[in-house]
């Protein structure tokens, strides 16, 4: 009786990258980097955790940069993480559009960014209040919470 019941083991993150590494394998790979665990991940992209385990399985396609740009800012990746973490969900920034020049921008900053994520659950959704502030600054609309018409 006690074998069926058993809890299923957590799947750990790979110990490296490749090319082929699927994309839920990769957001595993760089939260436990950050120390994140995936309930905190949603709290600090202001996404709700369901969709975001669907966007990082593939069940959700045609997911927009901007929502993959917010993933990337909290795990605090470089450029080179970024646009390869992006690819993997067959997105990439593009020169003609220029709010993508500022997400760029806001990804060099936030991978040298110190990012406390100890704090209690409503500062974590703070965590990209910065980012809203530098893209308002720029002209740009605030990233926002999903949904929120912000």
């Amino acid at each position: 009786m006690g074998e069926r019941y058993k809890l299923r083991k957590s799947r750990n993150a790979p110990e490296q990258l490749t090319e082929t590494t699927p994309y839920k394998e990769c957001v595993d790979y760089y939260s436990r980097r950050a120390g994140l665990s995936e309930t905190k991940l949603a709290l600090c992209t202001r996404e709700n955790q369901q969709r975001l385990n669907k966007i990082a399985r593939g069940q959700l396609k045609n997911v927009d940069v901007k929502t993959l740009v917010r993933i990337c800012l909290v795990l605090r990746l470089t450029e080179e993480e970024t646009i390869d973490l992006m690819s993997h969900r067959e997105r990439a920034f593009s020169p003609a559009e220029p709010v993508h020049r500022g997400y760029r921008e806001l990804i060099r900053i936030y991978s040298k960014k110190e990012i406390d994520y100890t704090v209690s659950d409503r500062e974590l959704g703070t965590i990209l209040d910065e980012a809203d502030a530098y893209l308002i600054e720029k002209g740009f609309p605030p990233f926002g919470a999903p949904n929120s018409g912000l």
